[in-house]
């Protein structure tokens, strides 16, 4: 969500369905790109390219119900699918 008011501050949008679709993916590439010496930061330059607009998207009920627009988002968000995504809790070590 900080994402996306950053990106709307500087006159861009975000693709929030993409990122939301794609939430396993997101997770992997900011940890990638946070690596230090060994960062892949090509993961997250994909994604963010793709989910950054300059016009904003409505996702109003016509949008939702094309066929067409069903199947540009299906192709779109299929190349990030790389399982279901599930957040599991963080718990505290023993030390």
């Amino acid at each position: 969500m900080m994402l996306t008011f950053f990106a709307e501050q500087h006159g861009y949008y975000m693709d929030q369905e993409l990122m939301a679709e794609s939430a396993g993916y997101v997770r992997d590439a900011f940890v990638m790109a946070s690596l230090e010496q060994y960062a892949e930061r090509e993961h997250l330059e994909r994604i963010l390219l793709d989910a950054v607009c300059d016009e904003p998207i409505l996702y109003d009920e016509d949008f939702l119900k094309s066929i067409e627009s069903a199947q540009r988002r299906r192709e779109r968000y299929q190349k990030y699918k790389n399982e279901d995504y599930v957040p599991q809790p963080h718990y505290k070590r023993e030390n």
